[in-house]
């Protein structure tokens, strides 16, 4: 122990052959007296002798298994040995560590989560680990630096590691240099790099020094001076397990003004966020409009139990279209009164659904079980996890009646901030949150920029810059109350937009149908799925360039296409114009509520994340302003 019979890794290895010492005499054991945790006494060349014994198993796993000690390897850092607490330390640990993906680790995820609890988690990169394993080696006082992709700082799998560097570590500085190509032009990465302290004696530090820039701004050389000159210091207590958000001082008094003495979301609206409809199978319970048409023709009793539903990717800003997709409501019986609800047991309930709706029961009969043709495995209705009491059911859901009344609903995964009303009774699938209010005030700050300034710092980020607005994010969501003067604007103004954005939609649609029918369209271009960005001559060029190359325009179809331009997309654009003033004045009644300055407002502005839902006019060129889907034109 503790490098008694020479190096410890040189042992292990082979490099080095035990010696056994001779065996001491009563009177020198006597003198020589030590003692271990148990209270047992020892002599060396009895240890020694059982060593040598455990000696080649130990070889041969240290050559198998490849572990480092560290203990072991490095015997003069360490104190208290028997502790299971590592005692002492290195003065620091700096290093660049992997990056592998969870899906490469799947083998050693079981060992990792019993060796690192508190970071561990089922999506995490490797990286995360080696955070807590380098914090753990430091004495205390010692000092941590990584340089490392900047994803840990938003991504929902580092939430534990961020918790550890805020609980259990002085963070001494953080620096994100973006998507920063200078420093890695052969990798596509995102470098950051932290320095952190283990905690000693006293309070530590009261402030963290950050540097946050971009790609752009990041220097081929002088890199040093460059930071030095673009580093502020934020409060320590600024970094906590939540997202971190290396802002500049004032960006952070903004953040802390707009989340002060708000309303939480959960009250504000008296629930929690809802979770769209999980099926299990969704070939069983999702159909079209043709599949909807044949069940109701053969049982017009279906009709009833077969609902319009919504993906998150049909999720509109402000209102959504209707899409041509329903959902069969086989709710559970636990939560529904079905004929069969009382049934004594699985065969009475099947027979009477069959008798009751016999074109849903032939329907779902189909999927009740089958074998994959790639695995192998059974499959269908019988086999899903999420399912109600009978296997043909949906699973219990408490909040059946919720999604037929007004609601506010959004999607699972955010490209860009849409939140619609729907007073349709719609459902909606598992890519979706809905809301059970439809308050257009609430709906004004969803969707303003101010909320998307604030969502970017706030929210978990995905794959791609993408947001992630899970239930316990949303519900502590800070919501300001208006006044009643501002209420009513907002509601008008919401109400026209809702008007003119479905305007905007059924223009699409009848200049889409119009061209596949006219002029023989294939697929639209991006152009054309947004017709009202387009003048006359754009939209012309657009039709040209779909088009196959052999087929020209005729004068008399250049005609025809201007003319329905003129009646069909100017009144479109001119419905887009006005929901660009209309989205202007709500993001000023919002910004208002918050009590933004109008220094607060420039800021937010000049802070800009990525795909805010509008630029004003006074800093927009036509391509900022909303395009068919309500969002700036930009590249995704």
């Amino acid at each position: 122990t503790k490098g008694s019979f020479g190096d410890p890794v040189k042992l292990a290895t082979g490099e080095i052959e035990l010696e056994i010492p001779e065996p001491r005499s009563e009177t020198e054991m006597e003198k020589k007296k030590r003692e271990i945790t148990n209270g047992q006494k020892y002599d060396p060349h009895e240890l020694a002798v059982r060593l040598d014994e455990w000696l080649p198993a130990l070889r041969a796993n240290f050559n198998d298994a490849r572990f480092l000690h560290w203990q072991v390897a490095f015997p003069g850092m360490w104190s208290q040995w028997e502790s299971v607490e590592l005692h002492g330390g290195f003065d620091a640990v700096i290093g660049n560590p992997p990056y592998v993906r969870q899906e490469l680790i799947k083998e050693i995820k079981p060992a990792l989560k019993r060796a690192y609890p508190d970071t561990y988690s089922g999506t995490a990169d490797l990286y995360v680990y080696f955070y807590d394993q380098g914090l753990r080696l430091l004495r205390p006082g010692g000092r941590m630096s990584y340089v490392v992709t900047n994803k840990w700082m938003r991504a929902g799998y580092a939430e534990g590691l961020r918790a550890m560097f805020a609980e259990k570590a002085w963070i001494e500085f953080v620096a994100d240099f973006g998507h920063a190509k200078k420093f890695f032009p052969d990798a596509d990465v995102f470098p950051s790099v932290i320095v952190v302290r283990k905690p000693e004696a006293g309070d530590g530090p009261k402030e963290t020094q950050v540097c946050a820039v971009s790609r752009d701004d990041v220097p081929e050389k002088d890199l040093e001076e460059f930071v030095a000159k673009n580093t502020y210091p934020l409060p320590r207590a600024h970094f906590t397990r939540d997202n971190w958000s290396l802002e500049t001082p004032e960006v952070v008094r903004l953040l802390t003004k707009f989340r002060a003495e708000r309303t939480p979301l959960r009250e504000y609206v008296g629930a929690d966020p809802y979770y769209g409809i999980k099926t299990g199978l969704n070939e069983a319970f999702l159909i079209d409009a043709q599949q909807r048409a044949a069940l109701i023709q053969q049982d017009r009793n279906a009709a009833s139990h077969i609902r319009p539903y919504l993906r998150g990717q049909d999720i509109g800003r402000w209102t959504s279209p209707e899409t041509g997709l329903y959902m069969i409501m086989m709710k559970s019986s636990e939560n529904f009164s079905w004929p069969w609800a009382d049934a004594d047991n699985d065969a009475q309930a099947e027979a009477k659904f069959k008798s009751e709706l016999p074109s849903l029961y032939q329907h779902f009969k189909a999927l009740e079980e089958y074998r994959d043709q790639r695995t192998g495995k059974l499959k269908g209705l019988r086999h899903r996890e999420d399912q109600g009491r009978f296997w043909w059911e949906l699973r219990s859901c408490a909040y059946y009646a919720a999604f037929e009344a007004p609601k506010t609903i959004y999607q699972v995964i955010q490209f860009h901030p849409r939140y619609s009303i729907d007073m349709a009774g719609q459902f909606s699938n598992d890519k979706t949150f809905f809301l059970p209010t439809a308050d257009p005030w609430l709906l004004a700050i969803l969707n303003s920029p101010l909320m998307w300034w604030h969502n970017w710092r706030y929210l978990t980020h995905l794959k791609d810059e993408a947001l992630s607005p899970m239930g316990y994010r949303m519900e502590t969501l800070p919501i300001a109350t208006p006044s009643a003067q501002a209420r009513e604007q907002a509601e008008k103004a919401v109400s026209r937009i809702i008007d003119l954005t479905k305007s905007r939609t059924g223009a699409a649609t009848s200049i889409l149908d119009w061209l596949k029918l006219e002029f023989e369209l294939p697929k639209p271009n991006r152009l054309l799925m947004g017709p009202d960005a387009l003048d006359a001559d754009a939209f012309v060029g657009a039709v040209r360039d779909v088009l196959p190359k052999k087929r020209k325009l005729t004068a008399a179809e250049i005609g025809e296409l201007r003319r329905e331009h003129t009646d069909t997309i100017e009144p479109a654009r001119q419905a887009r114009a006005e929901i660009f003033t209309l989205e202007n004045q709500l993001s000023n009644l919002v910004n208002e509520a918050y009590g933004l300055t109008p220094e607060e407002v420039a800021l937010m502005w000049r802070t800009a994340p990525p795909r805010m839902p509008f630029t004003p006019a006074g800093l927009a060129s036509e391509a900022d302003e909303p395009n068919a889907d309500g969002n700036a034109d930009e590249d995704e």
